[in-house]
This record gives C-alpha cells, sequence and structure tokens, in this order.
C-alpha cells in the first residue's frame, strides 16, 4: 500500500467550486488503489468568513495571549477538516479525520511561531486501516502539556512533511496556485520556466532568498527525513515539480542555475575607521544577536592605522534596533563615521552547478554592471550567488540574469 500525503493551502478549500477540484486529485490517488493522508489550511483568505486572518480579526488581539491566540488560529483548519471531511463522504468514499491530539505533532512552547520537536503516526495508520481517506488539519500541533501550538508562516507546508515522514509517505504532493517551481517569478520575468526536478539544497537557498512557493521549514524538515516533495497546482494538470535529494537528481535540468530570486528589504550599515581592538566587531555582532536580529552578511577591510571600515547586512525592519546597537557601543567602536544605507535590495543566483564552474561570480557581476546596475555588497557559497543592489533595480536585475543564464542555454 502506498499512502500520498497531499497538501492543500486556503485558495484550494476556499469554497465549493475550489474543493471539487481538489476532490478529483484526492480521487485518483483511491482510484490508484493507493491511500490518501490530506492535509488542509482554513478556507480561504480574509476576509472569506472561515479564514484565520479573518478569525483573528473579530477578537481585540492585545488582550488574548499567544496561547490564546494559537487556540482561536487553529479553528479554521479544525472547520476545514470537518468540512473537507463530510463532503468527502457524502461522495460515497471511506474516509476519517484526526484531531490535533490524533494528529501527532509535538511542539515547543513557542506559541505562534512553534518548532517542531517529534512526529508520530500512529494514530493516522490506525484509521487507514479502515479509511482510504485522512482528512488532517495542517499549521498546529501541541506541546508537551498538550496545548495547541501553531507552526507560523508555512506551517501547514511543515505539517504535510511532518506528517508524511512520520507514516512513512511514498511522497508529500503540495498543491497551490501555481504547477512547479520556476527558474523565476513569472510575475517578474515572462520568459521563467518551470523546473522538472531541484534539490533540497537549491529549494533551500531558493526560499530563504525570496521564492514563495515553498517554506524553509519544510524543506529543511524534508532534506532530514528524505521525504519528496512533489509541486503541483490544485487548478491545472501538469507535472510540477519534484524536490528531492541531490543523488535522486537526474539530468532533467539543462542549466547550470536553478532559479534567480530577489529580495526588496534589506539595509546596509557601514562602520569606518573603527580601531581593531579587543575583538570589538565579534562584541557588536553579539549585540544585535541578543537584539533579535540576524545580520545577513558581513564584510571586513583593514584600512591601516590599525583600524578597519565594518560593513553589514540586515533586513530593513531592524534599521532602528541595529543603530540603538551600535549607538550603545558608540565607546567601544569609536567609529569615525556611521553610514545607514536602507532600501537595499538582493538578486539571488541558485544552482548546483555553481559549484564546478569557473567564472560563474564573474558573470553575475558583470551581467549587473554591463546594465548599470552597481553591486554594494555579495556573498558567495557553493550553490550561491548573492548581490545587494539598489531596490528599485532587483526586478530589472532579475530578468537579466535569467537572460543571460537560462535563456541562453547555459548548460549543465
Amino acid at each position: 500500500m502506498r499512502i500520498i500525503v497531499q497538501k492543500y493551502g486556503g485558495t484550494s478549500t476556499r469554497n465549493r467550486e475550489t474543493r471539487s477540484m481538489m476532490y478529483d486529485n484526492i480521487i485518483d490517488v483511491v482510484n490508484a488503489k493507493n491511500k490518501a493522508v490530506v492535509v488542509v489550511s482554513a478556507m480561504g483568505r480574509y476576509d472569506d468568513p472561515y479564514a484565520t486572518d479573518t478569525l483573528l480579526s473579530v477578537v481585540r488581539k492585545k488582550y488574548l495571549n499567544d496561547e490564546e491566540i494559537d487556540r482561536l488560529s487553529s479553528i479554521g483548519e479544525t472547520l476545514a477538516t470537518l468540512v473537507i471531511k463530510s463532503e468527502l463522504a457524502s461522495l460515497g468514499y471511506r474516509v476519517a479525520s484526526v484531531s490535533n491530539e490524533e494528529l501527532g505533532i509535538m511542539t515547543d512552547d513557542s506559541f505562534t511561531c512553534a518548532s517542531i520537536e517529534a512526529a508520530e503516526g500512529e494514530a493516522i495508520l490506525k484509521k487507514l486501516e479502515e479509511a482510504d481517506i485522512v482528512i488532517a488539519p495542517g499549521f498546529q500541533g501541541h506541546n508537551k502539556d498538550h496545548v495547541i501550538t501553531t507552526l507560523g508562516r508555512g506551517g501547514s507546508d511543515l505539517s504535510a512533511v511532518a506528517i508524511g515522514a512520520a507514516i512513512g509517505a511514498s511522497e508529500v504532493e503540495i498543491y497551490s496556485d501555481v504547477d512547479g517551481i520556476y527558474t523565476a517569478d513569472p510575475r517578474i520575468v515572462p520568459r521563467a520556466m518551470r523546473l522538472d526536478m531541484v534539490s533540497y539544497e537549491e529549494m533551500l537557498e531558493l526560499s530563504n532568498n525570496g521564492a514563495k512557493v515553498l517554506n524553509h521549514r519544510c524543506v529543511v524538515l524534508a532534506a532530514k527525513t528524505g521525504i519528496k516533495i512533489h509541486c503541483c497546482s490544485s487548478f491545472r494538470p501538469g507535472r510540477g515539480t519534484y524536490v528531492v535529494g541531490e543523488e535522486d537528481m537526474k539530468d532533467v535540468n539543462k542549466f547550470a542555475i536553478s532559479g534567480i530570486t530577489g529580495t526588496q528589504n534589506e539595509a546596509r550599515f557601514t562602520l569606518v575607521g573603527v580601531e581593531i581592538k579587543n575583538n570589538v566587531a565579534g562584541n557588536l555582532f553579539k549585540k544585535i544577536s541578543e537584539a533579535g536580529v540576524n545580520v545577513n552578511v558581513y564584510n571586513q577591510a583593514l584600512t591601516g592605522g590599525g583600524h578597519m571600515d565594518i560593513s553589514i547586512i540586515t533586513q530593513q525592519e531592524d534599521i532602528d534596533t541595529v543603530l540603538e546597537v551600535i549607538n550603545s557601543m558608540k565607546q567601544e567602536l569609536q567609529p569615525k563615521r556611521t553610514i545607514v544605507r536602507g532600501n537595499i535590495g538582493k538578486v539571488a543566483v541558485v544552482g548546483i552547478g555553481i559549484r564546478n564552474r569557473q567564472g560563474m561570480f564573474e558573470k553575475v557581476y558583470n551581467t549587473l554592471e554591463s546594465n548599470g546596475i552597481h553591486v554594494e555588497m555579495a556573498s558567495c557559497s557553493e550553490i550561491n550567488i548573492s548581490c545587494y543592489i539598489d531596490r528599485n533595480d532587483v526586478n530589472d536585475a532579475q530578468v537579466l540574469l535569467h537572460e543571460a543564464f537560462i535563456e541562453n542555454n547555459e548548460e549543465e
């Protein structure tokens, strides 16, 4: 018996019409003599009546604690589970549902964005002995005290992968309104192409650098457990994209680069003429981390005379927090000047072909500079080249790099 886990988001569960398309996919699994575990999100988006954001809008949130917010937030998925179970059962199929407790997802106590500590599949497997389809609420779990927690943004994707690994599913199908992973956002790059396969490592880099098809936490868990993810469209047939281990990659992607992504919400800080003494840079990073801010990129340049320039990139929203840290350390840092540059963007070129090809950074850099896009800072890894540029140039940069690396057939 093969078990297929399917996850459907709010655009799929929204109304009877969208759910009927969803049911076609579920019934296909059953007709192929397989079992289906269906993980569902709340029905619709704000202001659909049963969407999570709609439910949250009817309360005065500042008077509720995080545990109470999670209790309320989980209602949308619980309701969707029971609606979908009842509708599928009315079509004559053997269907069961699971509660939060039966879901088997144990988390820490971080309400509103909990981390999964363990997942058990016994209750779901038991129900599959009698049913062909089990409907499960996404986005939630419970802590050691059996109190409901929610998993934060992308939590239903994460739920699906956790359940898939726990019950030994053949694969996890993630359904959304797009039909797979593309080499760029088609809304920005009209000639973007759908990929047949992408590695966990590449998908994680794409997710962390702006691609929105899969949440990065679900990709991390899939890579850790070896579960295959299949990204599909709820609304039109197609092969979609498989996310798999690099060892399972076939020679299907004909490009050295798998994707181009962009973000427009970074900021750069440069401390000019900091004296080199007593690990001041390390102390600065420690203070920034303690303030809850991640440093995305760091650069240190020795300028002579026992001084250095320090540059860091963070999120735009963290400007005030980082400035507070810098000002609190002025006596220790003693910079000659502090330069803050907001409105920074990032364009990232991702692909496993980067690691064994020479001249990739040079090509990225010169493609941008030759078209009047100035690279302010850059970072490189084995499969990712990220350039920090003016946010107003990010979309144009994605088009240019996609043309240079993909449309001009950079062969593997």
